[in-house]
C-alpha cells in the first residue's frame, strides 16, 4: 500500500506521508508571469531549488518501518523460493540515485512509486554487475563471454559483436531497497563551465561564445541536489525458472554472482556521482540486529498427501492446512531416491506419507518424502 500523501498533517509543508509523490509532483518555485524556476534575490533568498529542498527534505526520513519490512521479507522469501539470495549492503557515505531523471531542480533523484524511499532499480544492479565483468574481471576474453551469456544471456551488447545468439539470462536482480526509513540530506555541487558541457559541441566562434569556452575565468554555479544518509539496502538475485527445460540451465555458482556483487559495490560504488566518492558500500555483518532475517524451521507432516505433475515436475505435500511444493533438479533428485513403490503411487497421485518441510516465512518448501 502506497504511504499517504498527506499524513498526520495540519499544513502540506509538515506533511509525513509520501516523500517521494511531493518531490515529483509539488514543486511550486515557479514564476507565475513565465513559469521559469525562481531564483533567490538580495531582498528574498527564501525561493528557488535549494530553498525548496532544504524546506521539504532536509534531514527529513522517507519510508514507513512497516511497510518497509513487509516487502523486505517478502523479496527475500521470492529470492529464496527462486533458488537465490539476499544481501545487506551499508552505504560508507552518501548515496544518490536517479540524478539522470528530469525535474525542475535540475537534478532528479529515483523514488520507489509505493514505497516513497530512494532505491536501485533491479536493470541497474544488473547493469553494475555486468560492467564490472566487462571492464574488471581478471580473466580471458573467451570465459569472460561465456560467463557473460550464461548471466545475462548476451556476450556483448552490439548484436554484430555477439559470439553466441541471444536468449534469456538464468540471473534475475530485484530492485535495491532500504531496509529502514532514509535520511534525506541536501549536498551542493559547484560547476564552473556548465556552459561548455551544454552548448560546447555547438561552438562555431569562440570569439562571439565566449560563455561556453571552458575557461578559467567562469564563476562558479551552486546547483543544489537531494541525497540519502545513513542508508542501508537489501540487494537479492536468483535463478530464473524454466518449468519444463531446467536441465538446459548451466551451472550457476551464486557464490560467484554475490563475490561479483560484493566487489562492484565496494570498489566503483552504486548509484551516481561515484567518482567524487557517493554511493561506495560495505556488507553488513549478519549478526547486525537489524539485518533483516528469514526464520527457518523444519517441520515433519504427518499424512500428508502428494500430488505430481509430469508437465512441470513439480511435487507438492498438503498437510496441516498447508503446502509445500518443491521442482526442477531437485524435484527430479526426490523423486529418483524413492522406492518403486512409493514413486508409482506418487505418478498416480496416491502418495501418503510423512513430508519433511522446510518453513521460511509464509514460503514452504518440501525437502523429503519419509
Amino acid at each position: 500500500m502506497t504511504a499517504p500523501l498527506y499524513a498526520n498533517c495540519e499544513k502540506p509543508t509538515k506533511c509525513e506521508g509520501n516523500l517521494g509523490l511531493w518531490f515529483e509532483r509539488f514543486f511550486d518555485q515557479y514564476d507565475p508571469r513565465n513559469w521559469d524556476v525562481l531564483k533567490p534575490t538580495t531582498n528574498n533568498n527564501q525561493m528557488g531549488n535549494a530553498y525548496w529542498l532544504l524546506r521539504n527534505f532536509a534531514n527529513k526520513k522517507a519510508g514507513d518501518d512497516k511497510q518497509l519490512a513487509a516487502h523486505i521479507q517478502a523479496q527475500m522469501r521470492l529470492a529464496a523460493s527462486l533458488q537465490g539470495q539476499s544481501h545487506v549492503f551499508k552505504a560508507s557515505w552518501h548515496f544518490v540515485t536517479g540524478m539522470g531523471n528530469p525535474h525542475p531542480v535540475e537534478n532528479g533523484f529515483a523514488w520507489h512509486p509505493t514505497l516513497g524511499v530512494p532505491y536501485l532499480m533491479g536493470a541497474a544492479v544488473k547493469g553494475l554487475v555486468r560492467s564490472y565483468i566487462e571492464n574488471y574481471l581478471d580473466d580471458t576474453l573467451e570465459n569472460r563471454q561465456k560467463l557473460l551469456f550464461d548471466w545475462f544471456g548476451s556476450d556483448h551488447k552490439d548484436p554484430a559483436k555477439q559470439v553466441y545468439d541471444s536468449q534469456a539470462g538464468n540471473l534475475v536482480f530485484f530492485d535495491a531497497l532500504p531496509i529502514k526509513p532514509v535520511t534525506l540530506g541536501v549536498d551542493i555541487m559547484t560547476p564552473h563551465m556548465g556552459k561548455w558541457y551544454e552548448k560546447g559541441g555547438d561552438i562555431t566562434d569562440v570569439t562571439r561564445q565566449t560563455e561556453a569556452v571552458p575557461a578559467d575565468w567562469h564563476d562558479p554555479v551552486p546547483v543544489s541536489f537531494l541525497v540519502a544518509k545513513e542508508v542501508t539496502l537489501l540487494f537479492s538475485f536468483a535463478l530464473r525458472q524454466y518449468p519444463n527445460a531446467d536441465s538446459k540451465r548451466p551451472a550457476i555458482d551464486l557464490a560467484d554472482v554475490a563475490d561479483v556483487l560484493n566487489r562492484v559495490l565496494e570498489q566503483a560504488g552504486a548509484g551516481g556521482k561515484t567518482a567524487t566518492g557517493y554511493g561506495g558500500m560495505q556488507p553488513e555483518s549478519a549478526n547486525k540486529t537489524n539485518a533483516p532475517t528469514i526464520q527457518k524451521q523444519d517441520e515433519q507432516w504427518e499424512k500428508a498427501t502428494f500430488q505430481y505433475q509430469k508437465g512441470s515436475g513439480e511435487i507438492t505435500a498438503l498437510g496441516n492446512k498447508k503446502r509445500a511444493s518443491i521442482k526442477g533438479e531437485t524435484a527430479k533428485g526426490l523423486l529418483a531416491k524413492l522406492s518403486d513403490d512409493k514413486r508409482k503411487l506418487l505418478e498416480k497421485n496416491r502418495l501418503t506419507a510423512t513430508a519433511i518441510v522446510r518453513s521460511q516465512g509464509n514460503l514452504n518448501e518440501l525437502l523429503d518424502i519419509m
